[in-house]
């Protein structure tokens, strides 16, 4: 059986933030100014997803930057919980999402995210902890492309950034295995050399042979990516034959394969001198996904694969 790279297959990797506001919502930056400080932070890809508003940006596209067509839509209810989900168009163009109705629970909101697949979009599920939700508000979801395992903007404010645990909840207890995504959410209120400053602490790696509108959504529609805080994945490849997988990463202490169940084959080292490991899958696992750790507490994490991803 022919081994089979699940990243690193592609000529490059697009460091991308899929969660960001300007001034066309409630950000502080212009798209120019979020362009010009993202890129000389290495990143190659702005998802503007403001609120409620669907704007393209084209004019800020170059040979090194795609800005990505997206908006962020909320859904309320009395109590101050809240649904915030991300969609990106598939049209670099598209200027308005279609018509929906605003109904808090999960038959509202799937509703609302079958609308957006069928008119081309891939829909994110953000920040959990922040929005006052638990596995009830999630795992019944249908159609999610995405899913937040931290982001910058909660992190910096209420210190609840995170939503690992809940991303492996919806897998453990639902029947969708959506990306994991690290995001910042920025809004930009604080200068950029502050400590408070919400940009650049989580974003995605897309594996991509270049930097165009349809090749990058190719990318992600498929699923070609991981989410990071810090350390990076060169490559992830699965020998079918023996089950096992191996990964190889920038500088690390720890990398792990996780699973539905406890069952955790970890390589762990005192300082960031991990680069690969080869682990074992379990007989018969229903999803792995990998985790790298370095030792000031960053992580990368990939997707949940299936069975399916192999064949």
């Amino acid at each position: 059986m022919k081994t089979v790279v699940l990243l690193g297959q592609y000529s490059h990797f697009y460091k991308a933030n899929l969660h960001a506001h300007s001034v066309f919502s409630d950000g502080r930056l212009t798209p120019e100014q979020l362009k010009k400080a993202f890129m000389e932070r290495g990143y190659a890809i702005i998802a503007f997803s403001d609120h409620n508003r669907l704007t393209p940006h084209n004019e800020l596209r170059d040979a090194d930057f795609l800005p990505l067509n997206a908006i962020e839509i909320d859904v309320n209810d009395d109590k101050g919980h809240t649904y915030h989900l991300n969609f990106f168009s598939s049209d670099p163009e598209k200027t308005a999402f279609p018509p929906i109705d605003r109904v808090y629970g999960v038959d509202g909101i799937n509703r609302i995210i079958a609308t957006g697949n069928e008119a081309g979009f891939l829909c994110q599920y953000n920040h959990p902890r922040w929005s006052f939700q638990d596995a009830h508000d999630f795992v019944g979801l249908r159609g999610l492309w995405g899913f937040e395992v931290f982001n910058t903007g909660c992190e910096k404010e209420m210190l609840n950034g995170w939503g690992d645990y809940e991303y492996e909840t919806l897998l453990r207890e639902g029947n969708e295995f959506p990306c994991a995504v690290a995001t910042d959410d920025n809004h930009n209120a604080h200068p950029l050399d502050s400590p408070h400053c919400d940009s650049f602490g989580g974003w995605v790696c897309i594996d991509a042979d270049c930097l165009t509108y349809e090749v990058i959504f190719d990318a992600m529609r498929e699923k070609r990516l991981y989410a990071s805080t810090g350390p990076a994945i060169h490559r992830l490849e699965v020998d079918p034959a023996t089950g096992t997988v191996t990964v190889n990463t920038s500088p690390a202490c720890a990398i792990a394969l996780r699973c539905e169940t406890r069952y955790t084959p970890i390589v762990r080292s005192l300082q960031d001198d991990l680069t690969t490991a080869t682990l074992q899958l379990p007989a018969d696992y229903r999803y792995f996904r990998l985790e790298i750790a370095d030792s000031h507490g960053n992580k990368a994490m990939t997707r949940a694969y299936t069975p399916k991803d192999l064949l």
